[in-house]
């Protein structure tokens, strides 16, 4: 793998701290959540072009908190990006406490965090940190970004500047609901399953019903346990992903390889009620993580400095991609070409299109297909020759 000198990228990574809150804390979060509030229905009145002039807009009535200048600059960030995003149905607000500061508010000291309140006034927090957390912050490439504290947790970005591999190979990768596949271009197929994940999303939904059926009358208690039972949703879900998209970009990483995935923007739209489809299998196709799993690819991937490229879904699981010929479904997930003779997996076949849609010079070729592929790959994904008959009979829609 070679580095490009013609384009230099400056990834971001968001690294998660424990502290011990205290009650100093608890006022602070208040005011700065009253602030961005504040903030926020001056934006919604006065309609500001940027949040510069939100910042001018806002400034004498934030000043009056008697906080730190860069708190009424953080809230004019944070309220800008809320109006800016806002569904317009509704009058938007901040209810979560946290406290969000650029890199020349705070200072760090391997541990010790120092933040300002009023000014010349200050509060200590000292970080609770591992030797991979230590890693980023005694790494003297790196350059600390802003950082947000919430109740529990310190998050610190760091970013860096690296130049983008040039790629000796790519990897197409196809996502579905309880597995993720990845071919590329020397002909090697790796199957990573998310079948844990799509149970646990299962098991959530119904213990989300039991809820609502036990708590309908009260509402404070229902949405209490919608968050707890929520978050631990979340915190499972994405240790797992977190296997996956790491074992991809590695692997990518180790073979000099790009990565191609497909669009998925919009997706949810497919899932809609008004489609015709049952309440259970929109349920499933609406919790399924595939923005998740893309983003952490992405962000992994752009820390090593491996290129990104997005293709159109259209047709990526019904062309051969071989020869580019309308596939004809055999039983299962396996789809077979009556032009090449050969069959193969739906979601194999998906990954390689997926691959050729970025880069067709990247498709591997018949000898790499036939036997030059790594000990690590899935070997019941090869493609198979299929026997005449059995094509004429699925092209001509008989059976035997």
């Amino acid at each position: 793998m070679r580095h490009s000198h013609y384009l230099l990228m400056r990834p971001v990574k968001a690294i998660q701290f424990r502290y011990r809150a205290s009650e100093e804390f608890s006022s602070l979060f208040e005011e700065f959540r009253l602030m961005c509030n504040d903030a926020i229905r001056i934006a919604l009145q006065k309609k500001p072009k940027n949040r510069f002039r939100l910042i001018e807009l806002a400034y004498p009535r934030l000043k009056e908190y008697g906080l730190h200048t860069h708190y009424i600059l953080s809230a004019c960030e944070v309220a800008f990006g809320v109006y800016r995003n806002r569904n317009r149905k509704s009058c938007p607000y901040i209810r979560s406490a946290f406290l969000k500061l650029d890199n020349q508010t705070y200072s760090l000291n391997h541990l010790l965090l120092r933040i300002p309140t009023t000014p010349r006034h200050f509060i200590y927090l000292t970080l609770q940190g591992s030797d991979y957390h230590l890693s980023f912050m005694d790494d003297p490439t790196l350059k600390r970004g802003s950082i947000t504290i919430t109740g529990h947790a310190v998050i610190v970005s760091f970013s860096k500047g690296i130049s983008e591999v040039e790629p000796l190979g790519y990897v197409g990768i196809d996502l579905n609901e309880r597995n993720v596949t990845v071919s590329d271009s020397l002909g090697n197929t790796t199957v990573h399953h998310t079948s844990e994940v799509a149970e646990i999303k299962e098991r959530y939904r119904e213990i989300r019903a039991k809820i609502g059926r036990r708590t309908r009358r009260d509402n404070r208690v229902s949405q209490l346990l919608y968050a707890k039972y929520g978050q631990r949703e979340r915190n499972r879900t994405l240790q797992r992903l977190h296997g996956v998209s790491k074992a991809i970009v590695e692997r990518s990483k180790a073979k000099g390889f790009g990565i191609v995935m497909e669009n998925l923007k919009g997706l949810r739209k497919l899932y809609r009620r008004g489609n015709g489809q049952g309440a259970s299998f929109r349920g499933r196709m609406n919790s399924w993580t595939f923005h998740e799993i893309q983003r952490q690819i992405e962000y992994k991937a752009r820390w090593e400095g491996i290129p990104i490229t997005y293709v159109n879904p259209r047709g990526t699981s019904s062309k051969c991609p071989n020869c580019g010929s309308r596939l004809v479904e055999l039983e299962g997930r396996r789809l077979m070409c009556p032009s090449c003779r050969q069959a193969g997996d739906r979601d194999e076949i998906a990954s390689k299109n997926i691959l050729a849609a970025a880069f067709p010079a990247a498709q591997p070729s018949k000898r790499s297909r036939e036997g030059e592929r790594d000990d690590d790959s899935n070997p019941s994904s090869r493609w198979m020759e299929v026997d005449s008959s059995v094509i004429d009979r699925r092209v001509n829609g008989t059976t035997a």
